[in-house]
């Protein structure tokens, strides 16, 4: 007796035989210069329905011959999903893609020096997701608590990274994916060493590496920036960091002006002593390693030469000279 399976394949070649339709013709494309065309297979969809899905989009010449050609190769198998086809490929081509799940593979790349606003912008523009609905998950207890970030918001911990996905992938596992790439590298034993001996704890980690990624323009000088944080932290100085002062006022371009650095937020390096509250960015790898690791110096100042190096110094007299030299005569009276 013949399993029903093998019955709807043997009608099938049946079918090929009566209209004359060899199955060669399943390897002729429609078109050999078309644009792509996004199919979505939804989960129950049975190869009746997508034989009339790619008939309808004109992606085969023959709903019979899809069903038949895709009956007799691959038993029929469908993977849901949403697929990226073309007039450009055969009845073939489409079936095998199908039948092992070749879906449309989108992108999110992450860039060192990201906060959530730019990841959401790049989330929404990836087309995964609002940024809105993005924003909402970043600051959920529960997820955070999930994934094990002592923090009440995502930033800082979104690794820097190009990630590939489909269009079934939960964003919420994503995210997960993404955010145990940063908390997997404190779990690393060299890393607890180090931590242990600078005595700061992966969330204080992960803040001054954000800090460095945004003062440092060049790899180089990480080091140096890393080391004028933790003398300023050693000797009870307030680190007096720009970048984490615009973040709080939630500025990203204009000087900052005297109202900034008066602002009573909890990233305000001017006003308070110590780390501000949490990251202000996703930090590089590099970043992390100079929060790490810094530079053997007692400098305690920096101030951007304007070319995206800084000048460093142990005196504020000497850090006063320069601030004069570089800043004060570049700004317009």
């Amino acid at each position: 007796m013949l399993a029903r399976k093998d019955r709807r394949i043997i009608l099938a070649a049946l079918v090929l035989f009566l209209t004359g339709q060899p199955l060669i013709f399943a390897n002729i494309p429609l078109d050999t210069a078309n644009k792509g065309t996004s199919v979505v297979v939804k989960k129950g969809t049975h190869l009746p329905g997508v034989a009339r899905l790619l008939k309808q989009d004109e992606l085969v010449r023959s709903s019979t011959l899809f069903m038949a050609y895709s009956l007799i190769v691959h038993r029929g198998k469908v993977i849901a999903g949403e697929y990226e086809l073309s007039k450009t490929l055969s009845i073939a081509d489409i079936a095998s893609r199908m039948a092992s799940g070749q879906r449309k593979v989108y992108t999110l790349r992450i860039v060192e020096g990201y906060n959530l606003q730019a990841v959401g912008d790049a989330l929404e523009k990836s087309g995964i997701m609002e940024s809105r609905a993005f924003f909402g998950l970043a600051k959920d207890q529960k997820f955070l608590q999930r994934v094990g970030i002592p923090a009440d918001t995502l930033e800082g911990y979104l690794a820097p990274e190009t990630y590939y996905f489909s269009k079934e992938t939960d964003v919420d596992v994503l995210l997960e994916k993404i955010a145990r790439r940063t908390t997997s590298f404190f779990d690393r034993e060299e890393v607890k060493t180090r931590m242990t001996q600078i005595n700061m704890s992966p969330h204080e980690v992960l803040t001054l590496a954000s800090m460095i990624e945004k003062e440092a323009r060049m790899e180089e000088e990480k080091g140096l920036i890393s080391a004028v944080f933790h003398n300023r932290l050693q000797n009870g100085m307030s680190l007096d960091c720009d970048p984490t002062v615009m973040y709080g006022v939630g500025m990203d371009s204009r000087p900052l002006n005297r109202a900034d650095l008066a602002a009573p937020t909890a990233y305000n390096t001017y006003r308070l002593k110590g780390l501000p509250r949490g990251p202000i960015c996703s930090p590089s790898r590099s970043s992390l390693m100079a929060a790490l690791h810094p530079a053997a110096s007692d400098v305690l100042y920096f101030v951007s030469r304007n070319d995206g190096s800084h000048v460093f110094s142990r005196r504020i007299e000497e850090h006063n000279h320069f601030v004069t030299m570089y800043q004060k005569k570049t700004k317009k009276p």
